[in-house]
């Protein structure tokens, strides 16, 4: 299976996820494309938006190319007064939500 395809299911399955839970949710068309996409889904609730980053993957650890995506997501959060999300999904495990204005995870286990 082509990683491009996992992370898009993974999208879809955060973003049924959220929508169960109340958000109004959108998947941003070319996440993970070039430069200008800045986060994978929109979400809101009760006034609040929130970016969301969804990463799929087997490693604990971020290699730079991606905390400098985090950094550029949680910086461009900040300037909309949006919040910035990281949703990661281990494999086997579930799902766990970092809120990216309390700091970056160096790991996720």
């Amino acid at each position: 299976m082509a990683q491009n395809s996992k992370g898009s299911r993974r999208e879809r399955e955060f973003l049924e996820h959220l929508s169960s839970k109340g958000f109004l949710v959108h998947r941003v068309a070319g996440s993970g494309v070039g430069d200008t996409a800045i986060c994978d889904l929109i979400a809101v609730r009760s006034g609040i938006t929130h970016l969301i980053e969804v990463k799929s993957r087997k490693k604990t650890f971020y290699s730079r190319e991606h905390l400098e995506q985090l950094n550029q997501l949680k910086k461009a959060a900040e300037s909309c007064g949006a919040k910035a999300l990281l949703a990661v999904k281990l494999n086997y495990k579930e799902w766990k939500v970092f809120d990216l204005s309390e700091g970056i995870p160096e790991k996720v286990s």
